[in-house]
């Protein structure tokens, strides 16, 4: 078995760590989560929680559970995934390496090609969905491969999607009997049409398109070997993390749950996080085993599908730039900074603790200067920072002040874009089972009239054929 690591010196060659004071990343961290008000980007909010989810489908750091400012030796820290853009965590083990023990576990009872999805119980909404992550019997533990797919709402349904679409397909695209090859078939052109709205549809809503046009023509830092499939640790703890700033406090979730101030029920983070089974579905007090139907999504509200993004209640990503959400800033809603509640402060000291350089090095690794002037940064800094971090800035910082700089916070900025773009493509440059190494467009009966495959026309083949999948609340 090759080793899933986690590395900076294969990538960048750089080994020169930037370790700022405790007290001054404690500083920028409470400001990042300062009070500001949310501003809108053009990105739907649906891209917040795939990017989370496809995270997940690649990196599980053996060491996260540890927090960043005790040590961590990077010769201790594995990967816990194995970081092709295969759905491992639908489907429990990989192409390379069947195990159908395991997979036996996610197919539905008496099934050999559908998988296994949970009944919504009903509340308000007295309908019951089969839209839910499958769960144990007498639990509400998801009994998936990843559990931090059940740590918010957004997520966790984001997954059932997904498995939806494998059922739709095998159901609809295959069809005949309900064997195990049907269920291979499947999973093939799931994870193909996957593969393909990552790199058409995903990445350029949050990355540079000129970048990846150049990175699919080559490689010119990220370049991993079979044997030592490693995740840089400038995409898993800076780049990609740059998503946390694109999460709102609260969303427009359905008929029922929204951000209105005068709401009973407030679809806000800290309640997404809590209607979950690692939280007991609303808490253990309820005694829930299942999900309520109340609670399920309304996709219209997230990702743009016939037109939707003009409707008023459509939620767009907030703004990629160096301020944090409340809800991640204040986590476990606590009104005051403490850096073990303090999602940017486990970004930034995570840096620090793995060795990466600052910004500006980076920068200049990559395009031959820096891509940000120190009195730019500086603007973006408290008064007692500017003189400590405008000329040596965290890697993360550096790559939020940059999208919010360069690109006005619509998408990351040059040397974020590129980052992510060598990670993205050189995974799947890597797989033998992948697109890039196999002849794929996506199936006519996916695609919309132009030929396009995204997220909207995967949400859009499964509502065709699953009544009320989209909005199931309804209106």
């Amino acid at each position: 078995m090759p080793e899933n690591n986690f590395g900076y010196e294969e990538m960048l060659k750089i080994t020169t760590p930037f370790s700022p004071s405790d007290e001054n990343l404690d500083l920028l961290a409470e400001y990042m989560a300062r009070n500001v008000t949310q501003v809108n980007s053009k990105v739907p909010a649906g891209y917040t929680y795939l990017g989370q989810f496809i995270d997940h489908d690649i990196a599980l750091d053996s060491e996260v559970k540890k927090l960043p400012w005790e040590t961590i030796s990077l010769t201790d820290v594995r990967n816990l995934r194995t970081p092709f853009l295969d759905l491992e965590t639908l489907y429990g083990d990989t192409p390379a390496n069947p195990n159908e023990l395991i997979r036996k576990n996610f197919l539905e009872d008496g099934s050999s090609s559908l998988l296994k999805l949970g009944l919504t119980i009903g509340e308000e909404v007295a309908v019951k969905f089969q839209n839910d992550l499958p769960r144990f019997e007498n639990s509400p533990t998801a009994n998936i491969v990843d559990e931090r797919n059940d740590e918010n709402l957004a997520v966790a349904q984001t997954q059932v999607a997904l498995m939806k679409f494998h059922n739709t397909v095998a159901a609809h695209v295959i069809g005949g009997n309900d064997t195990t090859e049907r269920f291979e078939k499947a999973r093939e052109i799931t994870t193909h049409h996957y593969q393909w709205m990552i790199l058409h549809d995903f990445l350029p809503k949050i990355i540079k398109k000129d970048v990846l046009t150049a990175v699919l023509k080559e490689n010119k830092f990220y370049r991993p070997h079979l044997n030592n499939v490693f995740m840089p640790l400038e995409f898993s703890v800076a780049a990609y993390r740059t998503g946390h700033s694109m999460v709102r406090d609260s969303y427009k979730w359905n008929r029922i749950f929204n951000d209105d101030v005068n709401a009973i029920f407030k679809a806000s983070l800290a309640n997404l996080s809590l209607f979950t089974g690692n939280r007991g579905l609303g808490g253990f007090s309820h005694g829930r085993k299942h999900l309520p139907s109340d609670w399920l999504i309304n996709w219209n509200h997230f990702f743009a599908i016939e037109d939707s993004s003009n409707q008023e209640n459509f939620n767009f990503a907030k703004k990629v730039d160096t301020t944090i959400s409340s809800s991640l800033g204040f986590l476990g809603n606590n009104i005051s900074y403490e850096r073990e509640h303090s999602l940017p402060a486990k970004d930034l000291f995570r840096t620090r603790a793995l060795g990466l350089a600052s910004g500006q090095v980076v920068s200049a690794k990559i395009s031959g200067q820096q891509s940000l002037k120190p009195d730019q940064i500086s603007g973006l800094l408290p008064e007692n920072l500017k003189n400590v971090f405008a000329e040596n800035t965290p890697l993360w910082f550096y790559l939020l002040a940059e999208a919010e700089i360069n690109e006005n916070g619509e998408i990351l900025g040059e040397i974020g874009s590129r980052i992510v773009a060598e990670t993205f493509v050189g995974l799947l440059k890597i797989d033998k089972f992948s697109i890039l190494n196999n002849e794929f467009t996506p199936d006519k009966d996916l695609t919309n009239e132009q030929g396009i495959f995204g997220m909207p026309e995967m949400l859009k083949f499964v509502a065709k054929h699953n009544k009320g999948f989209l909005n199931p609340v309804g209106d």
